[in-house]
Parts: structure tokens; sequence; C-alpha cells
């Protein structure tokens, strides 16, 4: 059974622009990065949230195993694939209306979401997302 997991991306130093896909940060639909080798595997699903906004805008499936790159701050990578995209973060829904407290994830990289609260992500998603 896949596990669930809450991704963030952007940081302070970088955040997300509000129409990201137009500012062509697309390669968050294609591959995951972490600071440190993540606990996701194929099959997992990624709820994709903006950390600076504090906003989930996607939902990303994880479609093989983690492999690591030469790069200075996200070695650990995945690919993924997109089942939902929220193309512009001003339209996003914040966290919380998934059931999870905003907070800064500045050192977590990922955090394992309950099944109600992925549930929760998917239908709040839907009646958004492209």
């Amino acid at each position: 059974m896949p596990a669930h997991w809450l991704k963030a991306v952007g940081h302070a130093r970088g955040p997300l622009p509000a129409r990201w896909i137009e500012e062509g940060r697309t390669s968050v639909l294609r591959e995951g990065g972490f600071p440190r080798r993540p606990r996701v595997s194929a099959d997992d699903r990624l709820v994709l949230y903006a950390s600076v906004w504090r906003r989930i805008f996607g939902v990303v499936v994880a479609t093989g195993e983690v492999y690591q790159v030469e790069h200075p701050r996200w070695p650990w990578r995945i690919a993924v694939e997109p089942l939902l995209v929220v193309p512009d973060l001003a339209f996003a829904p914040p966290v919380e209306a998934i059931g999870v407290a905003a907070r800064s994830m500045s050192q977590q990289s990922h955090i394992r979401l309950e099944p109600l609260h992925y549930t929760r992500a998917v239908e709040v998603l839907s009646s958004i997302a492209l």
C-alpha cells in the first residue's frame, strides 16, 4: 500500500512564484528533490506544499526509486508524475484545508500524512486543479 507524504517545495531563499508553472518551475512535476535520503518509495503519493505560501498545490505519484545526484542542496531525487495541479498559488488552498496545521518545514523536506489527510487533499484539489 502506498504511503502519503506532504512534500515541501520552496523556502525563504527561493519561494515559488504565484504563477509557478508560467515561471518554468515545472520540474517539481517530474522529480522530487530532498536534502537527505527520503523515506519515499515507488507508488507513494506526495501532496506538494508551497512552504512559504503554506498552501498545497498538487498531488504527484512516485514512479521510481530514490537515486542520488551531484547537487549541493538536493542530492536525493525520485521521479514523479502529476495527478492534480493548481498552476496559480493564489488559488491553491491553505494546508489547513486538509486538516494539517501550517508550520515551517524548513528542517524537514517531507512528512508522512495520514490517509484521511491525503484523501482530503485530493478532494480539495480536485475542485480547482487542472
